[in-house]
């Protein structure tokens, strides 16, 4: 019950020495074994967190939500295919958890997945349909589809429920943007700026939106607001296009040297 305490204001190390303690004098207790894996989850020992979940699974091999935690753990590590798997075994011990299936759907994203990603937030959506980042996620999903109609449509549906979240009017951007609304774009990184104004991808992201609508000023400003807050705006700009001729040819634009030699790397 100390590590508990411990654990509820964040100091982990305490933590994990009581759990460890009440192991000793009770080495068959799943929950504590439980416990102390979330501790180590917390401080990033993702491989100590799942040698104990995986004990507490031993000793009590029907508690979902400990299959539940140990895929995270996995996740965190990147072994997305063991994440999925106890997901998996979770979801079938308890199939009405909203969160198993999101946290699942996530995983199947990072695999590539999406179908499987979407089937899983629509789940997760089915069970509680007022959650804005279930919505968000699947759009996240949709627009790696290239389905920006669907994409945006949930991101509506994100804002709609909480309206004050600036990551959902970023991303809904992006989604104009691959679109080539460029103006509804830039409305939304506008939006998303006003609510988070530390959002240096959001400053990047518009300044390009603004090139393809040839403002040149606006886009120079907002991607020098970019770089200045340490956003690397021309790694940002090659997930788009290999360099800047490439941007001009497939936009028929040609850009102003001085945006032009932001956005080309220094020659080593």
């Amino acid at each position: 019950n100390r590590g508990i305490a411990y654990a509820k204001i964040d100091d982990y190390d305490s933590a994990i020495q009581d759990f460890s303690k009440a192991i000793e004098l009770n080495p068959e207790d799943d929950t504590t074994y439980h416990n102390r894996g979330i501790a180590y989850a917390k401080i990033d020992d993702y491989d100590s967190a799942i040698q104990d979940f995986s004990k507490a699974i031993e000793l009590n091999p029907e508690d979902d939500t400990t299959y539940h935690n140990r895929g995270i753990a996995y996740y965190n590590k990147g072994d997305y295919d063991s994440a999925i798997q106890d997901y998996d075994k979770a979801i079938e011990l308890n199939p009405d958890i909203a969160e198993i299936y999101n946290y699942r759907g996530i995983a199947y994203g990072e695999k590539g997945k999406l179908d499987n990603a979407i089937k899983d937030f629509s789940k997760a959506i089915e069970l509680t349909p007022d959650n804005n980042f279930l919505y968000q996620n699947r759009g996240i999903s949709y627009s790696k589809k290239e389905e920006f109609d669907k994409a945006i449509k949930d991101f509506d549906k994100a804002i709609e429920l909480k309206p004050d979240i600036a990551e959902a009017y970023s991303i809904r951007g992006l989604a104009y943007s691959d679109k080539g609304d460029y103006e509804r774009a830039i409305q939304d990184y506008g939006k998303a700026i006003e609510l988070n104004p530390e959002d240096d991808a959001a400053y990047c992201n518009r300044g390009e939106s603004w090139m393809h609508l040839q403002e040149w000023e606006k886009a120079k400003s907002d991607l020098t607001t970019a770089k200045n807050m340490g956003y690397d705006i021309i790694e940002s700009f090659q997930n788009d296009y290999e360099n800047v001729k490439d941007f001009e040819n497939k936009n028929n634009i040609t850009l102003p040297e001085d945006i032009a030699a932001m956005l080309t790397p220094l020659q080593q």
